[in-house]
């Protein structure tokens, strides 16, 4: 049974402490703190902040691991260390995902399911080969799908850990549903923009997921373990005056079907911003 949530996510209930709420870094701060004390403690956070670098990136966390080795003498890989915590102390992070679906029931029934090219050509079939474009043909639609290519998205389900960016400036995935399909849309030609007529099939859905860690690449957990300790030494460095990007991006994928019993709920977001200015 489909579960609608309010589209503010401040009116809906709390994340579940076993789940990461990775956008809301003062749910988290004193958990991930707490995993960093045996090597990150006051005698590293006081020399860092009497000789901060210049950058403090979670790419390339050697400033800290730097750190560590000329205060402690232990050498270690901080980003590698907390990834392996972080799985230890979390069961799932929590992310959303955003569509245009005229099927809301399907997903509590079926889960997220990786893109299949095979079923996005045949709705692009049900599309625009349906009739209501006569100078549409089989032709056309086989054309754009050689144009467009295989394209890379496929067997991969994406999320986005930052509901805020999704919504404000990535809501062509809500306005016109399958990037793959709405590609399709614009390699079939003529003066017409084909990709307007997605907007008139399904609405805007957003999926909120708990998708567990184990489903996450080795090469995305280090990403997020990394940002995890930029913010902390970002945040002691500026102190009161820290102000956490609300854009900043942190999307990644899963190359498997994410289970319906992953899906906390879903809502039907205002998309104001078309960011492909279609």
């Amino acid at each position: 049974m489909s579960k609608l949530l309010p589209a503010d996510r401040r009116e809906r209930d709390p994340t579940r402490p076993e789940v990461w709420n990775f956008r809301d870094h003062k749910t988290w701060r004193g958990t991930v703190w707490a995993l960093v004390e045996d090597f990150a403690d006051s005698h590293i956070r006081d020399a860092f902040l009497r000789a901060p670098p210049k950058y403090v990136v979670g790419d390339d966390l050697g400033w800290l691991d730097n750190l560590v080795r000329e205060v402690h003498g232990h050498v270690l890989d901080s980003k590698a260390l907390v990834a392996e915590r972080l799985c230890q102390k979390y069961v799932a992070i929590r992310a959303v995902h955003g569509t245009r679906t005229i099927d809301i029931n399907s997903f509590y029934e079926n889960g997220l399911i990786p893109l299949d090219l095979n079923q996005q050509q045949k709705r692009a079939r049900e599309i625009f080969l349906s009739g209501a474009f006569p100078e549409l043909s089989e032709e056309n639609l086989r054309t754009a799908i050689a144009s467009f290519g295989d394209h890379q998205r496929e067997g991969r389900v994406y999320f986005e850990a930052n509901e805020d960016l999704l919504i404000d400036l990535a809501g062509h995935y809500m306005l016109y549903g399958s990037e793959y399909l709405s590609g399709l849309a614009g390699h079939l030609g003529y003066a017409r923009k084909y990709q307007r007529v997605l907007k008139q099939h399904g609405a805007p859905t957003l999926f909120v997921c708990d998708v567990p860690l184990s489903m996450l690449s080795p090469g995305t957990l280090l990403e997020f373990a990394g940002e995890a300790l930029e913010t902390l030494f970002q945040e002691l460095l500026d102190g009161e005056s820290f102000i956490r990007n609300r854009y900043r991006g942190a999307g990644f994928c899963i190359r498997q079907r994410l289970p319906p019993e992953c899906i906390v709920g879903h809502c039907h977001p205002s998309v104001k911003r078309d960011p492909s200015g279609r």
